[in-house]
């Protein structure tokens, strides 16, 4: 068989034998390191019970190279799982942003995909580290699996990037508009539903025309807010498009629940009231799916054709786009 567990007298497990090479167990986690050129062939339902291994670029006079810190977990009842560990020490961290905020986006990467989630973090104020699993849901061979895991870590820390970058809207305090462009690029390469939401202020330039310039950033602000209390900042995040536009990215809902959630942002705006200056506000919106070529340009243009169809039917109301 190509891979043997070998235990002790006290049934403990101790090595693996795999195709005539032994590897240890490590006492009590039961993690072995093996190369990844002793893997090839090797499924993931062929790892043992109880027993995760540490995939290595090599192994050389107790040198061990790596590429990412990972421990695979035998294909069980549809699954297997990778562990992963991410370790930074601050005095060696050379990122363009300080290392505490890069790792709390790196989190919240982690948390965009239910098929990611965190298990354990540690900050020491040296040494911070970071583990998460990767769930697998195919009986890959160890190869491949390595490769597919890799490639997971890769796009976290690509998404960490994006997100440690987004800007705030210096006026309304919500995502600005290079933040939304890549948030919605991200969010189109992944193989989850994607809905976009486009809110226009209703007369914006009439409101400034009569009531000036600080009213019109109030209402600004009080839209905004709306579309905040509305969002979750994870899969509902809202943004400054351009001037009285504003915007929300919907990841993992359809059409139906954005066309939901615009109604309930059209409702809220309706019912805003600016007391002072006897003045209350509507909002049009538009609402999309993405079509077939998956575009971000594409998208947009899709959700403004259903505002400008609501802008022309009369204003104050959601139109959504096939």
């Amino acid at each position: 068989m190509p891979v043997e567990l070998i235990r002790a007298g006290d049934d403990e497990p101790v090595a693996i034998r795999i195709n005539g090479h032994e590897f240890a167990c490590e006492e009590a986690t039961y993690q072995t390191t093996i190369p990844k050129k002793y893997l090839t062939g090797i499924r993931l339902s062929e790892i043992p019970d109880d027993i995760t291994i540490k995939p290595v670029e090599s192994i050389k006079d107790n040198v061990i190279e790596i590429n990412h810190d990972i421990e695979l977990s035998g294909f069980r009842g549809g699954q297997a799982s990778a562990i992963v560990e991410e370790m930074f020490r601050r005095k060696f961290w050379d990122g363009d942003v300080g290392l505490t905020p890069y790792v709390t986006a790196l989190r919240e990467a982690i948390d965009e995909d239910e098929l990611k989630s965190e298990t354990d973090f540690e900050d020491d104020g040296d040494y911070i580290f970071l583990h998460y699993e990767v769930t697998i849901g195919e009986d890959l061979e160890m190869q491949d699996a390595t490769t597919f895991v890799d490639r997971v870590i890769e796009g976290i820390h690509e998404r960490a990037d994006q997100l440690v970058h987004r800007r705030r809207d210096g006026l309304l305090g919500i995502f600005d508009r290079g933040s939304f462009n890549a948030d919605l690029a991200h969010a189109l390469g992944r193989e989850r539903r994607v809905a976009l939401v486009m809110v226009d202020i209703d007369h914006f330039k009439k409101v400034n025309d009569t009531f000036g310039h600080l009213v019109g950033d109030d209402v600004l602000r009080r839209v905004a807010r709306v579309l905040s209390d509305r969002c979750d900042g994870k899969r509902r995040v809202e943004y400054r498009y351009g001037g009285e536009e504003l915007a929300v990215i919907l990841v993992g809902d359809d059409v139906a629940r954005a066309l939901e959630l615009a109604e309930a942002i059209r409702t809220d705006v309706e019912r805003l009231r600016f007391d002072a200056h006897d003045l209350s506000v509507t909002v049009s919106l538009g609402v999309a799916e993405p079509g077939e070529d998956q575009h971000p340009d594409s998208l947009v243009r899709r959700a403004d054709s259903g505002l400008y169809r609501a802008k022309h039917e009369g204003r104050n109301r959601v139109v959504g786009v096939n």
